[in-house]
């Protein structure tokens, strides 16, 4: 069914608002479709060009303009999710588009939500505090959390805010590019399934970011560790959400070059849901390791009937 709105969505700039903001409302009911709705714009953004995609962007927030209009939500709270879900994406595209290299598109979604963590600790010196009252106006209110929280013993409801207060930016930064990295890499299977089968397989199992970026990787996760410094925590998050992704990518390789059946990948997978966050960390530090050991060069040749898949 995605497929073939995938395919409805690159014949012109209209239909692609069409499905991409629909999906992002439905998002609303059902959050997995945010990453539906970035995807169809970043494939047309690919496959019709900046062009096409400034179109279909300027008709979606027209459409949701519209919306919030005729409805008693904030006039720009709907195009405000909608930028917010779909800028990353458009710069990973835009940048694919240009230089076929899912390294660089991923570096620049990077660049950009790492751009966005500066200047929000900029804005805002004491964030953690922010979150903080936040969290405690939610916590403590017993119409919107269980009781259980009210009753926790107060040093650690204080320890388990503080650390929350902390995290909360980082986390979202991650996240942020994560799921921006997603939809790109959904909008590519679609692009290679609607145009050239097989072609995302090679470019995303042989995804490498090189020594330099692995060096700056550690680096940051060093100076986090030593200063705790929260910017710089917040950088390290995100770097190990860009390395986590690496590791995925080493995870398909491997698998693929030793050849492995899709059995594996899901046995990895589930294993990976389940230990999380230590398994995120792991992959993380595969990605950065491999810059010098080369893992999947090390687990052989790919066989010759994958190359014929």
């Amino acid at each position: 069914m995605f497929l073939a709105l995938a395919g409805y969505s690159v014949r012109g700039p209209v239909q692609g608002a069409i499905v991409a903001s629909s999906a992002l409302v439905l998002s609303t009911i059902l959050a997995p479709l945010v990453v539906v709705s970035s995807a169809i714009v970043a494939l047309i953004w690919m496959r019709l060009g900046a062009r096409a995609g400034l179109i279909t962007v300027g008709i979606s927030l027209l459409f949701s303009t519209t919306i919030a209009l005729m409805t008693a939500l904030p006039v720009l709270a709907p195009s405000a999710v909608m930028v917010s879900s779909w800028l990353p994406v458009i710069v990973m595209a835009w940048v694919l588009r240009n230089t076929v290299r899912l390294d660089l598109s991923f570096l620049a979604g990077a660049a950009l939500v790492a751009t966005v963590l500066v200047a929000v600790y900029a804005a805002i010196p004491d964030i953690a505090a922010s979150w903080r009252r936040l969290f405690s106006a939610v916590l403590e209110n017993p119409q919107m959390f269980p009781g259980q929280f009210q009753e926790m013993d107060p040093e650690v409801r204080d320890r388990l805010l503080t650390s929350a207060s902390r995290y909360i930016t980082g986390l979202y930064g991650a996240m942020w590019f994560f799921l921006a990295a997603l939809s790109l890499l959904l909008a590519r299977s679609w692009q290679a399934q609607l145009f050239n089968p097989g072609g995302l397989r090679k470019e995303f199992h042989e995804l490498r970011f090189g020594v330099v970026i692995s060096v700056v990787a550690i680096v940051v996760a060093c100076a986090a560790l030593l200063t705790r410094v929260e910017l710089l925590v917040a950088l390290a998050m995100l770097v190990c959400a860009i390395f986590a992704l690496q590791g995925v990518a080493i995870l398909h390789g491997v698998v693929r070059r030793r050849g492995l059946g899709t059995v594996w990948l899901v046995v990895a997978y589930v294993l990976i849901l389940f230990t999380m966050p230590e398994s995120v960390i792991f992959l993380a530090v595969c990605g950065v390791t491999d810059a010098w050991f080369d893992f999947r060069k090390r687990a052989g040749n790919v066989p010759a009937e994958s190359d014929q898949q």
